[in-house]
């Protein structure tokens, strides 16, 4: 095994010669030891690498362009050509210059997951010369004429503070195909206030360490955050009759319980409100965190049914809420939770009831 602590070097075994992939990630990762904490100091790592194990690239003129758009020197660009195989076969293999070819890409809208509304943005592409490279699908939201759009709670965004939206990929083929890579956008985080808007999706595939692979395409799209009237609630109510949970549930491929509440409401006539489950543990009475899109501003565990109830009293017979077992972040064991169900409409929280429930991880 390589002494060291390159990303790109983990792992490689004293017969294998580098790969174009790992030297490129090599350069663009800051190590952690003094030897790697600065490119200058990567350079010299990774040339002695090179000339110990050799590479399995021709250094072609595309190669080192990315080479040196990495940060790579010319002595270690001199080294990777002396220790190289010599070949002008053009047949495509795993070291190829990492590229990716865009096929389509589409956008499904309203799409609600946890508890957040937004959009559901796929894209089809294939992977070259990108086996076992850490990368993203890098998604840069801008206005109409290409401006990015800013950034104001660095919880969706670029290094730059513009918003921005990632999801990682390490291809573990080459080529590699993705038919439907895709990725949650909420509409809160555009940032934007009320009003219709014109904007413009640029889509790239890019080095995990920084740095552009491809750019795949450029999407236009329109976005409308409308100011809604309506009624005020008056002499708001709510009686809970029945709570119940069925384990074991697979929606969407996804394995969760399903969480069902049968209640009346009253005084919410024409009002978007929301029946707010939580979990806490009995012994602790603290709440189960969540960092995604399962959570509130908090970072507790949070989803919701949404409504808006059509009569002065209203029956729900069966409000229900898939919850995936993965989103319930806790440690293995048996375990007493609760769910705290509460009534919300605009700033107002009124709580229902405790319903205790237990859960095992294995």
């Amino acid at each position: 095994m390589l002494v060291g602590s390159l990303q790109m070097l983990e792992g490689v075994s004293a017969q294998e010669r580098l790969t174009l992939a790992k030297i490129l990630t090599g350069l663009q990762t800051r190590g952690t030891t003094p030897e790697t904490n600065t490119l200058a100091k990567r350079n010299i790592y990774i040339q002695r690498q090179v000339e110990e194990r050799g590479v399995n690239f021709v250094l072609t003129a595309d190669r080192e362009r990315d080479l040196r758009d990495a940060g790579a020197t010319a002595t270690l660009l001199a080294a990777i050509r002396r220790n190289g195989p010599v070949s002008t076969n053009p047949t495509p293999t795993t070291t190829s210059r990492p590229r990716a070819v865009f096929k389509d890409l589409w956008i499904d809208y309203d799409v609600t997951e946890g508890i957040q509304k937004g959009m559901r943005i796929h894209a089809k592409f294939t992977a070259y010369g990108m086996l076992g490279l850490p990368s993203y699908l890098a998604i840069y939201f801008q206005d109409q004429n290409g401006n990015p759009l800013p950034d104001k709670n660095g919880k969706v965004s670029s290094s730059d503070n513009k918003v921005a939206i990632y999801k990682e990929m390490t291809p573990g083929y080459d080529p590699a195909e993705y038919s439907d890579f895709n990725v949650f956008m909420p509409y809160d985080e555009l940032d934007l206030g009320r009003g219709s808007w014109n904007l413009r999706m640029d889509v790239k595939i890019i080095y995990k360490a920084g740095g552009l692979i491809s750019q795949l395409t450029t999407k236009n799209f329109q976005y409308s955050n409308s100011a809604n009237t309506q009624p005020q609630p008056t002499n708001v109510s709510a009686d809970l009759k029945r709570v119940w949970v069925d384990y074991n549930i697979t929606q969407g491929g996804v394995r969760g319980m399903r969480v069902h509440v049968n209640f009346d409401v009253t005084g919410l006539q024409g009002i978007d409100s929301r029946l707010v489950f939580r979990i806490r543990r009995v012994d602790t009475e603290t709440y189960l965190r969540n960092s995604g899109s399962y959570s509130n501003v908090n970072g507790e565990f949070q989803t919701e049914f949404k409504m808006k109830p059509g009569y002065a009293t209203t029956t729900y017979g069966d409000a229900s809420v898939f919850i995936p077992y993965d989103q319930v972040i806790i440690s293995k064991g048996n375990w007493n939770l609760e769910f705290d169900i509460d009534l919300a409409y605009g700033e107002e929280f009124t709580h229902l009831k405790w319903h205790a429930f237990t859960f095992t991880r294995n």
